[in-house]
């Protein structure tokens, strides 16, 4: 299999991985608390900074407020007079029951379509007949509240109406109580997690088969009241509960009433146009403190600091939740779920938009913008259908966690597969090039590449043979050989790669090497040079110790030639379809290995090209060799080599060494008898130097057979 295949196949795999797990995850997410708790979480981000339900002017809210019923004097003197009520306001709380009488009947005269009241009279109190009287009179247009309350027993928890006592409400003996329509249950159950999000509009069946029997459907506050408003058609059927939109956040949408205004006599008239403002309406009566203990948690939340402080921001009071109901009532703000099959197509989604991601850009930065591109458009889808009418809660964190989880498990599994590539690279490219080029390749690998297609660069170039490896072939053990010139080569290209070298290629027994070729960064031209030198130079260290270890080994005894060159190359990718390598062509790379030919001609181990000595000259102490036509060029260069194994700072120039120099300065000035006497100087203190004895040589034949005006001092070579 093709890696990039491989690569395609175990994507493929993570993302189905992760997405048949979260999948089956989300079938069974009631379960599993966690899950749960985050869908829970993100629809409460949705509801919070998604579309509001408009406030229905409508829906008044008169709240029991701290203020009316602490016993603060809030009436003025005269108005008592107008309002026998008052003066049972100003008694210590609850009022008797003659006050809501008072209060309800007020409103209904003044118009109000519908009347409810949202608390519970479950015990007798005074004011009862005053009550009842009221609530039968206007029994088409008044709703009152009622409860399911859970106990606890030794059987478990059980649960129990509260209804009205029978003196404020007298109940038929042919019916059950919960049947009489001036009765609405305000009970209302928050989801797993505590919040409130839904509601409902009748319990019937076997949801209340252990409270009411079987066949008693009870209806709450809000669907009674929209019954008496005369809109049931806007009751939703069936006995499921239905999630809704809310007008605004708790405080914000339907700001309370305060009942001591609306009873004061003075406000009624000024404020409330003597109750015209109250016309056609729902009105909805209930407490409005913190003292009442009857806030919920809703998934909104306040955008200012309540006055009351022990109340948290995301907390409604009970009667504010009835008028957010009835407002998603009147305006059919209800919210539904795709079914199960739809959800999971989603999460579906997701896990193939992962892997896109990753089949579209293996680049980090660009696959990190796409996730983040990915997230932010399906929050920006799940608001977009949840703001719609009839909106749509699509399910946002199971499927951003299959997104999420296979996008960053197949990046982390890319950024594994790109280290094993770059270090399988990375050690092929240690084989051939100094860690310095293979740091520059792998970093800046887009220079790299382009510098492969073609272009000019000024090099130096080293080329390293043994000598007579041919003859060694034929006549030692293949076995012994081929060890041997392993050890050899071990050698070598470690020297080329400790002085930050690149190695082109193995010719044979020959090692060529480059340096200049790959941009490294803090190396000059002048550096490349003098590292070719300082490479040519351990090659030969290296090679004594391995000759003193493979003496003692009964191993052959290798001697070799270093031709280096520098000049301006072509760098490319050479080679056919099938089989391509970077290297390099051009005259200064013939010419250096035509020098490590010239070795073997001068009896030495290391030519330089006259290109070499500008760049060397300060660092190495140099040696004149020779003015050569090598074969095959018509164009003479200075040849030179390096005397001793180091830098200048640790060679001692020889004394002989500058009557040398003199002896070829005079050599090529045609004074061949003056040159002849330096030359037999050198030898007088060096009886071994071949070049003093061959310059020595030429000076004889010269002055035996002076040459013509066209000689130049070049020595032409007719054999590589």
């Amino acid at each position: 299999m093709k890696p990039s295949t491989k690569r395609l196949v175990i994507s493929f795999a993570i993302c189905a991985l992760f997405t048949i797990s979260f999948s089956a995850l989300y079938c069974f997410r009631e379960h599993i608390r966690p899950l749960e708790g985050l869908e829970y979480s993100a629809q409460n981000l949705v509801m919070r900074y998604g579309r509001t339900n408009a406030a229905d002017s409508q829906l008044v809210l008169i709240g029991i407020d701290r203020l009316t019923y602490a016993n603060v004097n809030f009436f003025q003197p005269e108005e008592y007079q107008a309002e026998p009520a008052l003066k049972l306001m100003e008694e210590n709380f609850p009022w008797s029951r003659a006050v809501w009488a008072r209060l309800v009947e007020r409103l209904l005269k003044a118009g109000a379509k519908v009347v409810a009241i949202d608390l519970v009279y479950a015990a007798p109190g005074p004011g009862d007949e005053e009550l009842k009287r009221v609530l039968d009179q206007y029994r088409d247009r008044v709703v009152v509240a009622y409860d399911i309350v859970e106990t606890k027993t030794d059987r478990g928890e059980q649960s129990s109406l509260q209804l009205p006592n029978d003196s404020v409400i007298t109940y038929s003996d042919k019916a059950p109580a919960v049947e009489d329509d001036r009765l609405g249950c305000v009970t209302i159950g928050p989801d797993a997690d505590g919040v409130l999000r839904q509601c409902y509009f009748r319990r019937g069946g076997d949801q209340m088969r252990n409270v009411l029997g079987p066949d008693v459907i009870l209806e709450s506050l809000s669907a009674r009241i929209l019954r008496k408003y005369g809109r049931p058609d806007l009751i939703p059927p069936g006995f499921d509960d239905k999630k809704f939109r809310f007008t605004a956040n708790p405080g914000f949408g339907y700001k309370p009433l305060p009942i001591g205004a609306v009873m004061s006599p003075h406000i009624w008239k000024t404020t409330y146009g003597d109750g015209e403002f109250f016309r056609g309406k729902i009105v909805l009566i209930g407490p409005m403190s913190e003292l009442f203990h009857d806030y919920h948690t809703v998934p909104l939340g306040s955008a200012k600091p309540r006055d009351q402080q022990e109340i948290a921001a995301n907390e409604m009071p009970g009667p504010e939740i009835h008028l957010n109901i009835l407002g998603a009532a009147l305006h059919q703000e209800f919210l539904s779920a795709p079914s199960l099959f739809w959800e999971l197509i989603l999460v579906v989604s997701a896990g193939l938009a992962a892997f896109g991601l990753g089949i579209l850009s293996q680049n980090p930065l660009k696959r990190l913008f796409g996730l983040v591109g990915a997230n932010v458009g399906y929050v920006a889808l799940a608001v977009a259908y949840f703001d719609r009418p009839n909106g749509l809660l699509l399910p946002l964190a199971t499927p951003l966690l299959a997104l999420n989880f296979s996008s960053i498990t197949t990046s982390a599994y890319d950024y594994f597969l790109e280290r094993m590539d770059k270090r399988r690279v990375r050690r092929t490219l240690e084989r051939y090039v100094s860690k310095d080029v293979v740091k520059e390749v792998l970093d800046n690998p887009a220079s790299f590449f382009n510098s492969l297609s073609g272009v000019r660069k000024p090099v130096t170039v080293l080329f390293s043979d043994i000598r007579g490896f041919t003859t060694l072939t034929e006549s030692g053990d293949s076995a012994a050989l081929v060890k041997q010139l392993n050890e050899y080569f071990q050698e070598m290209v470690g020297a080329v790669f400790s002085h930050r070298g690149s190695l082109d290629k193995f010719i044979g027994d020959a090692v060529m090497a480059v340096w200049g070729n790959i941009d490294v960064p803090g190396m000059t031209t002048k550096d490349g040079a003098q590292q070719a030198v300082a490479t040519a130079l351990a090659m030969k260290r290296s090679l004594r110790k391995l000759n003193d270890d493979w003496k003692a080994r009964n191993m052959l005894h290798l001697e070799i030639g270093i031709g280096i060159n520098h000049g301006e190359v072509i760098v490319g990718n050479l080679g056919c379809q099938e089989k391509m390598d970077p290297t390099i062509i051009g005259d200064p790379v013939n010419l250096g290995s035509r020098l490590e030919g010239l070795t073997k001609e001068y009896h030495l181990d290391l030519l330089l090209g006259e290109q070499m000595a500008p760049f060397v000259g300060d660092t190495y102490i140099l040696r004149t060799v020779d003015f050569v036509a090598v074969k095959g060029k018509t164009k003479p260069v200075d040849v030179f080599t390096v005397m001793g194994d180091g830098a200048a700072q640790t060679v001692s120039m020889p004394v002989w060494l500058a009557r040398y120099e003199d002896g070829v300065r005079l050599y090529r000035e045609r004074k061949f008898s003056e040159a002849a006497v330096e030359f037999q100087e050198c030898l007088r203190k060096q009886p071994d130097d071949y070049l003093s004895s061959m310059y020595l040589k030429r000076c004889q034949a010269l002055i035996e057979n002076p040459p013509d005006e066209s000689w130049n001092g070049v020595f032409v070579m007719t054999k590589k």
